[in-house]
């Protein structure tokens, strides 16, 4: 349980509970995001205002690394770590600068990568200052997340999100934004994009490679399955679930 003055407080099964510190080096609470099956942690502290990923290995904070550079390719700032998957083996967060969300995964060795690497592009342009003048922006294709804690399967061999298009209107004022489902396989390094079901988003995965997406609707209630690899549809999430 976070609180919110005072810090965290984890409990046993058997009933009992130690509230944890903040760690050596950081100056701010932990917020615990999300728990594996061997009782990994991961989430994030602050130091000198800014979020770092931590991991938390029989009850110790470890630093995880990173990005060279944040999600526009500019000096990197705060980020945080969101999930886990069920074996412990594959973490995933975000960046966390400007609103942007990129999203970010530590693999079994501890790299730090974006997620979607092979469909990730930057491109500078102009865009208006609003006095006459223009300034150098980076516009990106690549995946993001907000604050999702169930996107890795199991293994961690999926991890479910969505994969944001950008551009510039031709008076260079305005950045058009597209959004759709994708999900990107960590041992292929290859992302499947999910282009008709426009302004959805990935939501979780198995490590069979049925994909579980958000449609667009109030509060993401509606859903669709597919199969991963193949780009099948499966039929909604409710028929799914209903005929298993």
């Amino acid at each position: 349980i976070a609180t919110e003055n005072d810090g965290n407080v984890m409990f046993r099964l058997d009933g009992s509970y130690e509230e944890f510190k903040t760690p050596a080096g950081f100056t701010s609470n932990p917020q615990i995001s999300q728990v594996a099956a061997d009782g990994t942690w991961v989430g994030w502290c602050g130091k000198d205002g800014t979020s770092y990923p931590v991991k938390w290995v029989d009850g110790m904070a470890v630093e995880l690394p990173k990005p060279a550079l944040n999600y526009r390719d500019e000096p990197i700032g705060d980020v945080q770590a969101r999930g886990i998957s069920a074996d412990g083996r594959i973490v995933y967060g975000t960046t966390w600068d400007n609103f942007d969300f990129g999203m970010v995964y530590w693999d079994k060795e501890g790299n730090v990568h974006y997620v979607g690497e092979d469909v990730r592009t930057v491109t500078t342009v102009q865009r208006s200052d609003g006095y006459g003048g223009t300034y150098d922006y980076n516009i990106v294709n690549g995946m993001i997340s907000w604050a999702g804690t169930y996107q890795a399967s199991p293994s961690g061999k999926y991890i479910a999100g969505t994969y944001r298009e950008e551009s510039i209107s031709e008076n260079g004022e305005t950045i058009n934004e597209s959004y759709w489902p994708a999900f990107f396989n960590t041992e292929t390094k290859k992302t499947h994009v999910f282009s008709e079901f426009g302004d959805g988003c990935g939501m979780t995965a198995t490590d069979d490679g049925i994909g579980f997406i958000g449609t667009p609707s109030v509060f993401t209630t509606a859903g669709a399955v597919v199969n991963i690899e193949t780009g099948e549809h499966l039929g909604s999430i409710q028929e799914w679930v209903m005929d298993r």
